[in-house]
Formats: C-alpha cells, structure tokens, sequence
C-alpha cells in the first residue's frame, strides 16, 4: 500500500493547475457488457453526473463502445455518446466520437492499465468561438493491488486531458486523480466506489462516484 500513496503523491505533485473555485458532485455510472465470440465487446453504458454541490444535475449521457483484443495485453476500441449537458436555462445536447487503445501488465500483485485516448466533441452552434468541436488526447493510469484471499481491490489513477485546439503552451485542460475500491460481484459484474478530484484552470471539483459494469 505504501507505494500507491508513493506513486498517487508523486503524481500529484508533477500536474499542477491551478484553480479558483471548488465544488463537490456525485458522479453515477453503469454499464452493460457483452462478449461477442472470443475477442470483440459491446458496451451500453450510461452517466449521471450532478455538480453546484451535487445541487444541480450537470450531465446525462447514454453511449455505445465496440472493442476487440488484438493480444491479451492490448485492446482496441471505438465509441460513441450523446450528452445532454444541464446550462443555466436549458439543455445541450453534445455528441461525442472516441477511439482508444489499452494496455495492461502484471507486476507480482499489482496490474497496470494505461489507456490512450482521442476524442472529439460536437458542440451545438455558436456555443464555441472558434470551432464546434474540442478535441482532446486523453492519457489514464490505473495501479490495482490484488490482495490475497479478498475480494475487494484498491485502485489508484490519474489521468490528463490535453486539449488539441489550443496552442502548444496552453494544452493541459484538466488533470484527475483517483482513488477507488473495486468488488467484483456474483453475476460476474463489478462494483467500483471512487473519490475523484479533478483540477481545472478555473475549477476544481470533488467527486464521490459509484460505477457499476453488468457482464452479460
């Protein structure tokens, strides 16, 4: 245990935005998986997310991922979801395009997964200044401690969101940082409690969140 807070501390210390305010959401997520033959995945899944100290609904989203394993250790996969995002007098409805890569390693009791992500958002119109779109690389590291004869299982992460529109110098547009248990259940689904912090150049948001994957 002591180098995951080694390892969430050092992290933490290397991203650095700053922000200006704080506030605190409950972030709600469910999936549902089913495995098609051996190597391809279809996933539905869906978000709740609240925000104005969990006083206001910020976003809901319904979406649809493909994926196939290329080896046992690599991933590939692609994805689609439609938000409606809650602004001060109405609705917006975003789409959002995604393909991303994974990888994953053991190391003794600890598993590794780096993800690689492209996205690309639509904006309604106006809504931008300069595009309707914002798209952004997105970099995720999740550290696993298996412990012997227990089910339930730490989790660490961090993850960067480099937005590509912007010049070089102003890219960093959010870091996230995580920590979670994750109980796998009976119906071979899996039950994931997390604390989320994520900073932002004006923001910085605290997020208590509840992930559910269903596995069909």
């Amino acid at each position: 245990m002591k180098l995951f807070v080694l390892f969430f501390l050092l992290i933490a210390g290397c991203h650095c935005v700053f922000a200006q305010s704080e506030d605190f959401g409950l972030w709600i997520d469910t999936a549902v998986n089913k495995k098609i033959a051996t190597s391809n995945n279809i996933t539905l899944c869906n978000e709740f997310y609240t925000c104005n100290n969990s006083l206001s609904i910020d976003r809901v989203s319904i979406g649809l991922e493909a994926d196939r394993n290329i080896f046992s250790f690599l991933n590939f996969g692609a994805g689609y979801l439609l938000m409606n995002k809650n602004k001060t007098d109405n609705y917006e409805s975003r789409h959002r395009f995604y393909t991303n890569a994974k990888v994953s390693w053991k190391l003794s009791n600890l598993k590794f997964a780096l993800r690689e992500r492209l996205q690309i958002t639509k904006y309604p119109e106006d809504v931008l200044k300069t595009s309707k779109y914002l798209n952004h690389w997105r970099n995720r590291m999740r550290i696993t401690y298996n412990i012997n004869s227990c089910k339930v299982k730490p989790v660490v992460g961090v993850e960067t969101f480099v937005l590509l529109n912007r010049p070089a110098t102003d890219r960093l547009d959010e870091v996230r940082y995580n920590l979670s248990v994750l109980y796998p259940l009976a119906n071979s689904g899996e039950l994931e409690f997390y604390g989320l912090l994520a900073k932002m150049k004006d923001l910085n948001q605290y997020i208590f969140g509840i992930s559910y994957l269903i596995s069909l």
